[in-house]
């Protein structure tokens, strides 16, 4: 993987980090309550990047082929 370089906030991390340690899990009705790959999905989408565009939730770094 190659680093892009480009960083998310703080805030947007803990957003990916929390919906990955609720993905499993659903409220009432089968709705899931964390959806990491929709979170980092909107990240990429919000900064103009390729859609193959991974996320290193470590440090929120964008990661690419």
């Amino acid at each position: 993987m190659k680093r892009l370089g480009i960083f998310v906030t703080e805030d947007e991390r803990s957003i990916v980090e929390t919906a990955q340690k609720c993905s499993g899990m659903f409220l009432s009705g089968g709705m899931p309550m964390g959806d990491p790959q929709t979170e980092v999905a909107q990240l990429v989408k919000k900064y103009e990047l390729p859609e193959d565009t991974g996320f290193d939730l470590s440090n929120g770094e964008f990661c690419t082929r």
